[in-house]
């Protein structure tokens, strides 16, 4: 869970899911302005686009080569998936820095 620097208290997973390195979120125990480390931030979204651009290139070009109908059904499921991993791992992972 991701805690507030301030004061120690715990910030709801739903208010990091519209966070990125460019905005800003408020706490709700102690009003303080809190931004995402950038470099942890940004280290999610890079592993998190390389592994979706991977599978999902791999995908595409297998179906593409066998037009079987199960490679179509991977590319579907995969991008929630990504979506859902990199939304659990922000949540584990992410820093939280109080703006001053």
């Amino acid at each position: 869970m991701v805690t507030c620097p301030k004061c120690g208290k715990s910030v709801p997973a739903w208010k990091l899911t519209l966070l990125t390195n460019f905005s800003a979120i408020t706490c709700p125990t102690c009003s303080a302005k809190l931004r995402a480390n950038k470099r942890i931030n940004s280290l999610i979204g890079g592993i998190g686009g390389g592994v979706g651009g991977g599978l999902g290139g791999l995908l595409v070009t297998l179906w593409f080569h066998t037009k079987e109908v199960v490679y179509r059904m991977f590319i579907i499921a995969l991008f929630p998936l990504i979506f859902l991993a990199a939304w659990l791992a922000s949540i584990k992972f992410m820093k939280l820095e109080a703006l001053e």
